[in-house]
């Protein structure tokens, strides 16, 4: 059975490995034989938050080779900030043969850029965490390896830069429709790696799943070196109904939306 890496790599205490460049390069190169058939990317620009507190995702997860590799869920609730803002917490736990993984993001209610961010992966040789602090242009980290050594790392980033974990949630508050296409700047704490994802809407599809059929967008997040696939439904409140990752390609397959607690 393929093993699954869903942080991409453990944590590193070396230099941000940003792709932004590549990413330009890539698409600078692909625009040549595309022509003009490639949407143009418009102004990223969210709608307001179609969940509501307590909202629960829950997925089985399949390996490349179709096996069943575990589950996984995302969970949001609302929350205030310590100055009185309101925030969303997007919680995503990941069981995979073996390993548990749980990353909590606060992120603002409106724009959905992250304020923090706690990553807590175990299995049998321990448990080494991640704790994440966005802070305008740079993302302050306190990394623990599973034998307690404990890291400090800084990160500079753009200051409109969204995490990683959340994009999957994120983008179903994107106006998307036939044609759509955008562009936004990613990080992932624990492997310190900045992207310029673009989001597209390529199609859409019936989709079948264990939660059921849903006529949902098919959307692909680029980052330049891989891409993901989602299937987001088209209804209110636009639930996640598939997902396969780009770089481990596992595929998330909805057993159960809960709207709300």
């Amino acid at each position: 059975m393929t093993k699954l890496n869903f942080g991409v790599a453990p944590p590193r205490f070396g230099q941000v490995k940003s792709r932004l460049l590549l990413v330009i390069v890539v698409l600078a190169t692909a625009s040549l034989f595309a022509g003009c058939s490639r949407p143009t990317p418009v102004a990223l620009l969210f709608n307001a938050a179609p969940w509501q507190d307590g909202e629960t995702h829950t997925f089985r997860v399949t390996d490349v080779d179709g096996n069943r590799a575990g589950s996984a869920s995302y969970t949001i609730t609302a929350g205030s900030a310590d100055d009185g803002k309101a925030i969303w917490s997007l919680q995503r736990n990941i069981q995979t043969q073996g390993d548990n993984e749980t990353v909590t993001t606060k992120v603002s209610a409106t724009g959905f850029r992250p304020t923090a961010s706690y990553l807590e992966r175990s299995n049998a040789a321990g448990t080494e965490t991640v704790d994440a602090q966005y802070n305008g242009p740079a993302v302050d980290m306190l990394l623990t390896t599973r034998a307690a050594v404990t890291t400090n790392q800084r990160a500079e980033v753009p200051s409109d830069v969204r995490d990683t974990t959340t994009l999957p949630m994120i983008v179903r508050a994107l106006p998307l429709t036939r044609g759509y296409a955008t562009q936004l700047n990613t990080f992932l704490p624990v492997a310190a790696v900045l992207d310029r994802v673009t989001v597209s809407v390529v199609g859409d599809e019936e989709v079948t799943v264990p939660a059921g059929v849903y006529d949902a967008w098919v959307v692909t997040l680029d980052t330049g070196d891989a891409t993901s696939r989602l299937w987001i439904a088209k209804a209110a409140p636009y639930p996640l109904v598939k997902y396969i990752d780009g770089r481990n390609k596992a595929t998330f397959e909805l057993e159960r939306y809960v709207a709300s607690q």
